[in-house]
């Protein structure tokens, strides 16, 4: 149990530590590493299976379904009891496939949903503030098949790793610096390792197209948006949640293959 009294919450306001996260988030922005690995894996998404010989049967699969986000947390500060969860949303995204023979295959992958941050007041009633978040993936993985490379029907399981930056919106923003979990916070992107596993099934339906199904878990640390875990001097609020969350995907795509 985690207590913060609200005189000493009012007194570390107005404390350089404001300015410090004023810099962070400012140095957060001109950080353009994400997005240039971003722009760079989909280009190689989109333009590089065909450059591959008909051997590695290249394809692209552009995909979308529902994202769900489990990362509840419960917590009391002040007293008061809080919890903080995300809310299920939608994912759409593309990967881009190649076998490496007739059961392993390599795969790279980008996808972007929308996974909200609730934080409830468990009190009567329970009241409940909504912070809108985006959530951009970066994946590379292996996948084992059954069957060969030109079979029409191809179970398989796969794991890899990659990058997730949860992404608050500018409504979020605004709204977090007149209250975030119990006092105004200034909250920025984090970006964070993950670890996915999971598997489908692929179907070939001709020449060029297909259908696939796929059923991943993605493991990440659960992120607080540049808020600090516990009470921190020259900092007004704080978010203390930690562990792992599970982002479970259920998804359906469309196949494109460019050799036959």
């Amino acid at each position: 149990m985690i207590r913060k009294s609200r005189g000493s919450e009012v007194s570390m306001q107005g404390h350089p530590g404001s300015d410090a996260a004023a810099a962070r988030s400012l140095v957060n922005h001109r950080r353009p590493g994400f997005w240039a690995v971003l722009s760079a894996a989909l280009a190689l998404l989109l333009l590089a299976p065909s450059a591959f010989a008909q051997d590695s049967n290249p394809r692209v699969t552009f995909f979308g379904g529902g994202s769900f986000l489990k990362g509840e947390r419960s917590f009391t500060i002040g007293g008061d009891p809080k919890r903080s969860e995300f809310a299920a949303g939608g994912k759409f995204g593309v990967r881009g496939t190649m076998d490496l023979n007739d059961h392993w295959a390599a795969e790279a992958a980008y996808s972007y949903g929308t996974n909200n941050l609730r934080i409830q007041e468990i009190a009567t009633p329970i009241r409940e503030r909504d912070y809108g978040v985006r959530v951009h993936q970066l994946t590379g993985n292996l996948l084992y098949l059954w069957g060969g490379s030109h079979s029409r029907f191809r179970p398989f399981l796969t794991a890899g790793a990659g990058l997730s930056r949860f992404n608050p919106t500018s409504e979020a923003k605004s709204l977090a610096s007149l209250r975030f979990v119990d006092e105004p916070a200034p909250i920025n992107s984090n970006s964070k390792f993950n670890f996915n596993y999971g598997g489908g099934v692929e179907a070939r339906a001709g020449d060029v197209l297909g259908i696939r199904f796929d059923l991943r878990d993605h493991l990440s640390p659960i992120p607080r948006f540049g808020v600090p875990e516990a009470p921190t001097a020259g900092v007004a609020d704080f978010f203390p949640v930690s562990g792992m969350v599970h982002d479970v995907e259920a998804s359906v795509g469309i196949v494109i293959y460019f050799h036959r």
